[in-house]
């Protein structure tokens, strides 16, 4: 269950906020095209922090970027979601389990999306893989992501009925599509910030006004508590200082 290296991309910067005020400000920050990694030094994990952006093709440059610069051995993300059914209300955390990729496949008569290729990923997930903490007590739920927010009742209820999911986002299904083929442990939260209605728009930013950065906290106690990984330089005290 150890640790070196873990990547945590993040949606909203009020989590950022708050992991500094438990953890401290970042050793340094690299700028990378777009992408803007804040790397942090957690006891004896080394923590690279980057923001998803919004949609499909912020998330997938930001996860390309941060992976090819780093080796990362966990990947942790949070942010928002919108509810798709009655169980997922707002402020409700839930550990993402599956990931269906709205726009992906045909569309038949009716306008109903048939799935194509690889339009679910799972998440590859083993709870023994990480420590004990609140995380344990979501709920899991199976997500819709693509690049639009979703804000009609319409949509909400096609999206729940057709795949089944119980909340939908914009950038869940990218960020698993750049880890393919790494060996990395996954973790993904995320809070129901609305409920992908047409008052959606109105009750994200409603809900932001209000948001205490739990995200953010949640990835600091998370890190904490993760065994460090033996050939880490930085799970030995005397190095840790020289790597500052």
């Amino acid at each position: 269950m150890s640790a070196g290296t873990v990547a945590w991309f993040y949606a909203l910067d009020a989590d950022k906020v708050e992991f500094e005020r438990v953890i401290g400000k970042p050793l340094r920050s690299v700028q990378s095209g777009d992408c803007s990694m804040y790397e942090y030094q957690v006891g004896p994990h080394r923590l690279v922090a980057a923001r998803m952006g919004s949609g499909c093709v912020n998330t997938t440059n930001t996860v390309a970027t941060v992976m090819a610069l780093n080796a990362v051995d966990r990947v942790i993300s949070t942010g928002p979601a919108g509810g798709l059914t009655d169980a997922t209300q707002v402020g409700m955390w839930l550990r993402v389990e599956a990931v269906m990729a709205r726009q992906s496949g045909k569309v038949a008569e009716g306008g109903r999306i048939f799935p194509g290729e690889k339009a679910l990923r799972q998440v590859e997930f083993l709870e023994a893989e990480w420590p004990e903490g609140e995380w344990q007590k979501m709920p899991t739920v199976k997500l819709v992501s693509g690049e639009a927010f979703v804000a009609a009742g319409e949509v909400r209820s096609r999206l729940a009925a057709e795949h089944a999911a119980g909340a939908v986002e914009m950038n869940a299904y990218d960020l698993l599509a750049g880890l393919e083929g790494r060996k990395v442990k996954v973790l993904i939260l995320r809070v129901i910030s609305d409920l992908a209605n047409e008052k959606a728009s109105e009750d994200f930013a409603e809900y932001l006004k209000g948001y205490d950065g739990k995200g953010g906290k949640l990835v600091a106690e998370l890190v904490k508590l993760l065994p460090a990984e033996a050939n880490e330089p930085a799970a030995h005290e005397a190095l840790r200082e020289l790597l500052k």
